[in-house]
């Protein structure tokens, strides 16, 4: 059984902010009306094969300086990790380094410009001894841990640096519910919806909220057990459309969303080179009818796929693995990670096309262990068992005939929290190359 990936950990904390399709105030009907705002400041510390032992700390801030804003933080430190390096000869040395890093998250901020526009940022700043990267991801590929040959490294691990930022201009357009109301106020009782019975479900467009949006990213993975210390960088633009048509986002009840989004790195400044890509993402939540003691019994549906047009992989682009405008592996059609077949390693299967589809089955208790501990730190509304199977397969083409066969399956379970009004999952599955286990924040669709 693999450890928790402590790297991707980290970075999740983050991911929190950028999930709902929506622009939304939380408020919770047990306390002061006008109160808003809420946080939790947390420690931890694990132990993993990639960093050693690692503490830090984590900040979670919601309705700071405007209504809707989230804001999080963290920063982290390893112990001292041996680690190797390969001259261009074919020399080792060995030396040792430790993973350190940061991380901040802003969420929902309005400018003062602006009634329907909303900004985003998400950033980190990381090192780490042990980063896994598959150079070599297509559907037949063979994970293998031990190989040491330079011309056969599936995954590839190296220490090195995996830096990123994005920027997130949102806005949210003046039709369906956000006619009238741009940014809901959803008012929960032990954290499920009690102010949306009349919203989700309803028809495209005419109901719900939709917005287009912007994306600057960047990104650079660097690989320093090589001597010549090769690094993939990305950056570009991330166009997409979200419509959302459930009660409450970040935990549905019923209705859907779905998504668009094309995604562009021209080439331009450190990009290692261009490519291009294509995304469609569609969610359905059927709500089922509670059990004497449950409150909240769902069926969640998910539909992903991708598909890179540029890539040509007839030709390699010089002095590179890559071929002439692959995407890098954390981008395009890819899978594996804590969205999408979460048995197998962050982006372990990547190609020109992909497709995925996943049902979760989750249920909320009514009964919660520390509901009223006064001494309880941390806010907890509740706590919700999932179990889920997931499907899916990366080509070398676009074909349904080849993509609907020898797919990749895994099956799990999860369980999670309302931590602060941000659900939190501690989730473990399996599939063909053994088990995976994930602590993620929010709900992966």
């Amino acid at each position: 059984m693999q450890t928790i990936n402590p790297r991707l950990l980290l970075l999740a904390l983050l991911l929190c902010v950028q999930l709902s399709a929506t622009e939304f105030i939380v408020k919770d009907i047990r306390t002061d009306e006008e109160k808003i705002t809420s946080w939790i400041v947390l420690p931890y510390l694990f132990s993993s094969d990639t960093t050693g032992i690692t503490g830090g700390l984590v900040g979670i801030m919601n309705g700071f300086l405007q209504p809707q804003v989230t804001m999080i933080a963290t920063a982290y430190m390893g112990e001292k990790l041996p680690v190797q390096n390969i001259s261009d000869s074919g020399e080792t040395t060995k030396t040792k380094a430790y993973s350190r890093g940061f991380s901040l998250g802003i969420s929902g901020y309005k400018p003062p410009f602006s009634k329907r526009m909303f900004l985003s940022f998400m950033g980190n700043y990381a090192y780490f001894p042990n980063q896994r990267i598959y150079l070599e991801g297509n559907n037949d590929s063979v994970k293998n841990l031990d190989a040491t040959s330079a011309a056969n490294f599936t995954p590839f691990q190296t220490q090195g640096y995996n830096n990123w930022a994005e920027l997130n201009f949102r806005f949210v357009l003046p039709f369906g519910e956000g006619l009238d109301t741009i940014t809901p106020i959803i008012k929960l009782k032990k954290g499920i919806a009690v102010n949306r019975d009349t919203q989700g479900n309803g028809i495209p467009f005419l109901t719900g909220q939709t917005l287009l949006g912007v994306k600057l990213f960047y990104k650079q993975f660097s690989a320093e057990r090589l001597h010549s210390s090769p690094e993939l960088n990305s950056n570009g633009i991330r166009l997409y459309m979200e419509h959302d048509n459930t009660d409450y986002p970040d935990n549905p009840n019923w209705g859907y969303n779905f998504k668009l989004q094309s995604s562009f790195d021209f080439g331009w400044f450190n990009s290692t080179q261009s490519w291009n890509s294509l995304e469609v993402e569609y969610s359905h939540y059927i709500a089922l009818p509670n059990y004497s003691w449950s409150r909240h019994n769902v069926i969640a549906l998910n539909f992903w796929s991708a598909y890179s047009p540029s890539w040509n992989s007839d030709a390699k682009k010089e002095n590179s693995f890559l071929d002439k405008h692959q995407p890098p592996m954390w981008e395009g059609a890819r899978l594996g990670g804590y969205y999408r077949m979460r048995a197998y390693d962050t982006d372990r299967f990547s190609d020109k096309a992909a497709i995925y589809c996943a049902a979760e089955y989750r249920v909320i208790p009514d009964y919660n262990p520390v509901r009223g501990f006064r001494w309880n730190p941390v806010p907890i509304d509740w706590f919700q068992a999932v179990f889920f199977i997931e499907a899916g397969r990366v080509a070398p083409r676009y074909d349904f005939r080849v993509l609907m066969q020898d797919m990749k399956y895994d099956v799990g379970v999860s369980l999670r929290a309302l931590t602060a009004k941000v659900p939190m999952r501690l989730e473990v599955a399996y599939g063909s190359e053994g088990i995976n286990s994930w602590v993620m924040i929010n709900q992966p669709f």
